[in-house]
């Protein structure tokens, strides 16, 4: 979460393997993807179209030994279009979980994201 706080998209792959998955869980069959592929084009998407993107870790808990579930709180004002929202230069303030899992190399192998994508789009297009 640093690393994406930071907004170093190359750094937040140096923690994980790139052939793992991610699902941007709000997204359906279209968030589903690699972790080098679909994860990192939102990622870089989303530092390019919100440039003061920032993130607040509430709470990050240990399901077991190999999963991290983290509360983050994501802010951000628009800049570009993103995702087929026109750019209206508001920003937006949500809550996401992200679950982390973590191979035999220490690396996240899958990354599950949620958080209320309604509310997200509402909050830059109303």
């Amino acid at each position: 979460m640093f690393a994406y706080q930071q907004k170093d998209v190359d750094k937040m792959m140096s923690f994980c393997d790139p052939a793992g998955t991610v699902e941007f869980i709000p997204l359906g069959a279209a968030g589903k993807g690699k972790i080098g592929e679909l994860g990192r084009g939102i990622w870089e998407s989303l530092v390019d179209c919100f440039p003061d993107i920032d993130n607040t870790l509430d709470a990050a808990v240990a399901d077991d030994h190999r999963t991290v579930r983290c509360q983050v709180v994501i802010r951000g004002t628009q800049k570009k279009d993103f995702a087929n929202i026109k750019s209206k230069g508001k920003s937006f303030d949500s809550d996401h979980i992200f679950i982390f899992h973590i191979n035999d190399e220490d690396k996240i192998d899958h990354i599950s994201v949620e958080w209320n994508h309604e509310d997200f789009v509402r909050q830059l297009t109303a």
